[in-house]
């Protein structure tokens, strides 16, 4: 059975016009369930991963940068 990640936190409120249409992570959800492709028991909500798993994709030195907000501005440019 197909699991997917779903939290309607995921959904954060963007500027009229923005360039990406957060809404769609709502509506993605309903659409599968509407169409019958997913039965509610496919979605999870996703559990905040403790540190060792960030590492395992992650640089510390990324890792502690990201968490203490102090960022290069070339790297938070890639989050944006």
């Amino acid at each position: 059975m197909i699991k997917i990640a779903y939290h309607p936190i995921y959904n954060h409120p963007l500027k009229e016009g923005h360039r990406f249409p957060m809404e769609k992570y709502d509506l993605l959800p309903q659409q599968l369930l509407y169409e019958g492709t997913c039965q509610p028991e496919n979605f999870f909500e996703p559990k905040i991963p403790n540190n060792k798993h960030f590492f395992t994709v992650h640089e510390p030195e990324y890792f502690f940068d990201l968490l203490n907000i102090t960022l290069n501005q070339k790297a938070a440019r890639k989050l944006c």
